[in-house]
């Protein structure tokens, strides 16, 4: 066999397995994204996909530093901030934690001060096992959660994939909070 039709059928294989993969893979094994998982679910009779549409909600108020109550869909909702824990203030049978009050306070103050609130839902999950909305909570474009890591009143925690869309910015922001020792990485 000569070389050029050596190559003509080494390229005519190539194309063929291409082709073969695309069909019977759904085009997954060549995306880039072929590990994330995307599922969809029901808040307050609205269908949540878990793509970067943001959902425009009503500031109730603050429960803490990490979880707020808005009105969703003219239904109440009580919404956790994804991958982020703050100081306890008031968890059941703990006492309350240092700079706890502080990162509660300046939740409240940002979002009581923002005109517009929005929800984003990342991925894969949209409630957690206390059936609280899991979301990202943005004030006046802003999300809430960078601003409390920024400014040490927040940590990273419960970073799961492949819900970790703003992991990046998030770590940014704290690890700059830490290089600065800023209230919970201050050492008091």
């Amino acid at each position: 066999m000569n070389k050029k039709t050596y190559s003509l059928l080494t390229t005519i294989f190539t194309i063929v397995i291409v082709i073969v993969i695309y069909l019977f893979g759904g085009g997954k094994l060549l995306s880039s994204n072929n590990n994330t998982t995307t599922k969809s679910d029901t808040i307050n009779g609205i269908q949540i996909k878990g793509d970067t549409t943001r959902y425009p909600v009503q500031f109730i108020r603050k429960v803490d530093g990490d979880t707020i109550k808005v009105k969703f869909n003219n239904q109440e909702l009580t919404v956790r901030y994804l991958m982020i824990d703050t100081p306890e203030t008031v968890k059941e049978n703990t006492a309350v934690q240092p700079y706890g009050p502080e990162a509660s306070a300046r939740n409240e103050e940002i979002l009581k001060n923002a005109k517009k609130v929005e929800l984003e839902f990342d991925v894969y999950q949209k409630k957690d096992h206390y059936d609280r909305a899991v979301a990202y909570v943005y004030a006046d474009g802003k999300l809430v959660a960078e601003q409390l890591l920024r400014e040490g009143l927040a940590e990273i925690k419960y970073a799961k994939e492949p819900d970790t869309r703003y992991l990046p910015e998030y770590t940014k922001a704290q690890n700059e909070a830490k290089a600065n020792k800023r209230n919970i990485w201050s050492g008091k």
